[in-house]
């Protein structure tokens, strides 16, 4: 089970950050991180994991009417991972999982943001996890009101594309992680 965290609490660091960053000539956004979660989830055995990342900053840059505009980067704090469980959460943290000692941040890094319908987008870009980066496509919903914004969305992984507790076969640990994030900004 602590093996099971600790590759949840990964893809879920690496994930989270893929929420929200700035871009030029768009319109800049400051994350409220008291109301703001980047989450992850994976099955072990018959139970579901869950966790989260507590030490994140994004810099998003993103205006509706200029998508092509937007920018996204978000760094996530590997060491930072939590969950309910303490001890699989310092474990997450550990050379075959996250390996934080090494890897002090995972990112997700996007300047392409395409419209998939009314309020919903697609963030293309490139999700980097202990040094290895791969595309990533973050779906995620927006509303705005006035200066205020709210983004969910989230996206699954493949924990051994990243080599997270690549020791762990897919039968005790899910190869799949759920990351997803819920975030509130205020524009800049």
């Amino acid at each position: 089970m602590n093996i099971f965290l600790r590759t949840a609490a990964v893809l879920a660091l690496v994930s989270a950050p893929l929420a929200f960053a700035p871009a030029a000539n768009a319109a800049e956004w400051a994350v409220d991180h008291d109301t703001s979660s980047l989450t992850f989830s994976v099955r072990h055995g018959e139970k579901i994991v869950s966790g989260s990342f507590t030490d994140w900053d994004a810099a998003i840059d993103f205006d509706p009417e200029k998508t092509e505009a937007a920018t996204i980067k978000v760094n996530v704090k590997t060491g930072s991972v939590a969950t309910d469980d303490g001890q699989m959460g310092k474990t997450l943290t550990g050379e075959a999982w996250l390996d934080a000692g090494s890897f002090e941040q995972a990112t997700f890094s996007s300047d392409e943001v395409v419209p998939t319908g009314e309020g919903s987008y697609d963030a293309i870009g490139t999700l980097t996890i202990r040094g290895i980066s791969m595309p990533m496509t973050l779906p995620f919903v927006l509303d705005i009101k006035g200066d205020k914004a709210h983004a969910k969305g989230g996206s699954t992984l493949q924990r051994l594309d990243y080599k997270i507790g690549s020791q762990i076969d897919e039968n005790t640990l899910d190869g799949v992680v759920k990351v997803e994030f819920d975030l509130n900004a205020t524009k800049k």
